[in-house]
């Protein structure tokens, strides 16, 4: 069958062919859409034609969104072709609710670009959505479940960072559709690197974080799919990692739950005797004991119990404002101090603290803004999404500029005054920058590390 001439300029890149044709018939590639199997975006972004890309995105943005005969968008062909330039642009235009558009067996584009070890794709999807981490196929499988069955170790490695970055590490336990968690098809593929990332001695994540004697459809643990229904291990250094992480057979769970009821019962009435250490590793988060909802509410009233707290030692400053002053031509007279002496004039209604230190008072009021100022973003970030979320966004602003015009109006000079209201504009920006650049550039030196580690152990 003849290709179309628009598909044929799509597989060739030739953008002045498609300008050309849209601009004789404006109509062409509704008319595709409607009739193809395939679209013009769907080739570029198979051969990696960014500017066509661009093009046709100017022409027609929804064409993003098109799913073709085999259940792909642009974006899975992208991702799993590893074009990052095509990936970015189909994000920028889209926006990232479309790393959430399930194609062919429920699978999203991070599913191929860790099917197909797109490292750099798997970045730029996550950091376009992190809730597609969360994803399952409809086999069950999770985007680790994939990279593991696909022999991706260094896309293992990817993903598993930003999993930790995004506290998602409970999906590290997400079974498949045959109760295989990632842990079982490791042992299962043999896969020794994935198996000591994930138990080794490096402590790569907290040991707490898996499930070693977790039960597959068929009541066998990491264990027993290591022994494969014979009497020895198939490979001894795994079999030495999962014992040493505590892993055992099917056979021996009843008997250790036993134990552990029994120990359990027994140390009831000793818990007022538990240790200070044990006491915090009690009360720590714990995402699976927890859900998002109560972790935001707990959030927000602490963010409102610092905004209200820091709103207020602006409003009152230690040592408190000058309640009157007496001025004469510019000065304070002073009688009966010291021969009739003379001082510079303060205010009524200024800091005392900043009138006879401003650089003890500028510190304190910087350090005050952080908090505040902090504290705001993270409300407003709590409450995205909510009813009224543009109503309270406006009183927010309101609060911080209210806060800017109040550090202003207790200075106790204009400098000083000048030099809050640029912090209470500054600032604001800062809190919401800085905090994404410093995850960014822990993430890259974690990875960096996991890297080395990883090499010197394989080699």
């Amino acid at each position: 069958m003849k290709k179309s001439p628009i598909m044929e300029a799509a597989r060739k890149g030739d953008v002045d062919f498609l300008l050309r044709s849209t601009e004789s018939d404006p109509t062409l590639l509704e008319v595709i859409v409607i009739n193809g199997e395939e679209t013009p975006l769907h080739v570029a972004s198979m051969y990696g034609h960014l500017s066509f890309v661009r093009e046709i995105l100017k022409l027609r943005e929804s064409l993003g969104r098109e799913l073709n005969k085999d259940g792909f968008t642009p974006l899975h062909i992208a991702a799993s072709m590893g074009h990052v330039e095509v990936v970015r642009e189909l994000l920028d235009k889209l926006s990232g609710e479309i790393c959430l558009i399930k194609g062919k067996e429920r699978k999203i584009p991070l599913h191929y670009a860790a099917m197909r070890g797109r490292v750099c794709v798997l970045d730029e999807l996550v950091s376009a959505n992190p809730e597609s981490l969360e994803e399952i196929t409809a086999r069950g499988e999770t985007v680790l479940h994939l990279a593991v069955r696909f022999c991706q170790f260094d896309g293992f490695v990817v993903l598993l960072e930003r999993f930790k970055e995004f506290d998602k590490l409970f999906v590290l336990n997400v079974k498949d559709n045959g109760g295989n968690t990632v842990l079982h098809l490791a042992v299962q593929k043999r896969q020794y690197e994935v198996i000591d990332l994930l138990l080794g001695s490096n402590n790569t994540i907290p040991r707490d974080s898996i499930e070693v004697n977790s039960l597959n459809s068929n009541g066998f643990t990491p264990l027993d799919v290591l022994f494969h229904f014979g009497g020895e291990p198939e490979d001894p250094e795994i079999y030495q990692i999962l014992c040493k992480s505590a892993a055992v057979r099917s056979r021996d769970l009843d008997t250790i739950q036993a134990t552990t009821r029994t120990e359990n019962e027994t140390t009831q009435s000793e818990e007022s005797l538990m240790t200070h250490k044990q006491w915090l590793d009690y009360f720590k988060y714990k995402k699976d004991r927890v859900s998002p909802n109560e972790v935001r509410n707990v959030l927000l009233v602490i963010a409102i119990l610092i905004a209200t707290a820091t709103y207020q030692a602006v409003l009152s400053p230690p040592g408190g404002v000058w309640q009157e002053d007496y001025c004469i031509n510019g000065y304070c007279q002073v009688t009966n101090l010291k021969g009739n002496k003379t001082k510079p004039v303060y205010y009524a209604g200024t800091t005392i603290m900043g009138s006879k230190s401003w650089i003890s008072y500028g510190i304190f009021i910087f350090l005050n803004s952080i908090g505040f100022f902090t504290s705001i973003e993270l409300i407003s970030l709590l409450t995205k999404g909510l009813p009224f979320y543009l109503e309270l966004q406006v009183s927010l602003t309101a609060v911080a500029l209210t806060y800017g015009f109040a550090m202003a109006a207790l200075s106790p000079n204009f400098g000083l005054g000048l030099f809050f209201l640029v912090i209470s504009v500054i600032l604001p920006i800062a809190v919401a920058k800085i905090p994404s650049l410093i995850r960014k550039h822990a993430k890259k030196i974690r990875i960096y590390s996991l890297r080395s580690t990883t090499t010197t152990t394989t080699s």
